[in-house]
């Protein structure tokens, strides 16, 4: 059997750190295009990782190549059409996140891979960080005992995204939530069952114009428990954390640090405090020495990597896809709904 043969659309920082990498380490593939409207960059591009060929229009690749795969990491606004052009021409198609939107635009994606006999993802990174997977594996094995709801912090910091006041995050519903909160979005739905309620609380710190607000409370409601959110921009540092509450323990992951620290303190005396203290330092090295040896030596491959691979790995052994088109469609709808409530709620619409 011949290699896949794979198209990227898109040329900017998340194609050329991510996506491009995760391509150029494995068998069975060959990238052999990209495209962006950036002529320069699609050139420079191809030419930095070896790819044979360029374009500036989708339309123009879609036709002179015989592409296996389309990989989309381009603005959101524009996942629908590019991905939809794709599978018109015979190509599965795995994209940046989120998938749209908007409900409508996933379900016609969905409807045309089901069509088309395609298959159709979307990188859900964060939940194929190591951590994260050995979380989700605790809970669900039951050692935190019932699960009763979960914390998300992120921080990005203020030259990646607010104080650039031209770039399409600031275009998208919402602002820069939109381009952060998908992230919070499918990692709560990985715990919560039936979401029932949603409400967002806002605040301006550094009052650009070109940024309503900077700094974000979401809670989500489900019949399960709730997901407790904090996003903020005004920082000068990266920071992205998790807490899983349960009955019984709490999980504690640093997605920074790739740390994964289980708590179950049981008493408020000394010896147990002293002793739990002993054993998160006991946790915290021995999760990141773990980690850190497994990705250095490949033996441990993380977010977009896995997703990729595990993408290229269903096409062509009929395995799973890491993220199925529903689970984007659900992350979007719950997205719609916090980016709906903000909006009216702070008279945005």
């Amino acid at each position: 059997m011949s290699d896949l043969k794979v198209g990227v659309v898109g040329c900017g920082l998340i194609s050329q750190l991510r996506h491009i990498p995760a391509y150029k380490k494995l068998k069975g593939v060959q990238l052999q295009a990209v495209c962006d409207l950036n002529e320069d960059l699609a050139r420079e591009t191809a030419e930095k990782f070896k790819v044979p060929n360029f374009y500036t229009k989708t339309s123009k690749m879609f036709a002179d190549e015989d592409l296996d795969i389309v990989d989309i990491c381009v603005p959101p606004q524009i996942h629908a059409p590019i991905a939809v052009e794709a599978m018109e021409s015979g190509s599965h198609v795995i994209m940046e996140k989120p998938m749209a939107l908007n409900a409508s635009d996933c379900e016609e994606m969905i409807r045309i891979a089901e069509e088309k006999d395609l298959k159709l993802s979307v990188v859900h990174n964060d939940l194929f960080h190591p951590p994260f997977i050995k979380a989700k594996e605790m809970v669900h094995k039951g050692e935190i005992g019932e699960f009763r709801g979960m914390r998300i912090f992120l921080s990005t910091p203020k030259h990646d995204m607010i104080d650039l006041k031209d770039h399409w995050y600031h275009k998208l519903p919402g602002g820069v939530i939109g381009e952060t909160g998908p992230h919070i979005s499918y990692m709560s739905l990985e715990f919560l069952e039936n979401i029932k309620n949603v409400d967002v609380f806002a605040k301006s710190f550094l009052n650009y114009d070109w940024a309503p607000h900077d700094d974000f409370r979401i809670e989500i409601e489900a019949e399960n428990g709730f997901s407790s959110v904090a996003l903020t921009y005004t920082t000068n540092y990266w920071a992205a954390t998790i807490d899983i509450i349960g009955s019984k323990a709490m999980l504690h992951i640093d997605l920074d640090a790739m740390q994964l620290v289980k708590h179950k303190l049981g008493e408020l005396s000394y010896m147990p405090v002293a002793k739990q203290s002993l054993g998160h330092v006991g946790q915290r090295i021995g999760s990141t020495l773990s980690t850190t040896i497994n990705v250095l030596s490949g033996r441990q491959k993380i977010g977009t990597e896995i997703v990729v691979e595990k993408f290229v790995e269903s096409i062509l052994n009929g395995d799973p896809l890491p993220v199925a088109a529903q689970e984007g469609l659900e992350a979007t709808k719950l997205m719609e709904d916090i980016v709906g409530t903000y909006k009216k709620k702070y008279g945005l619409e």
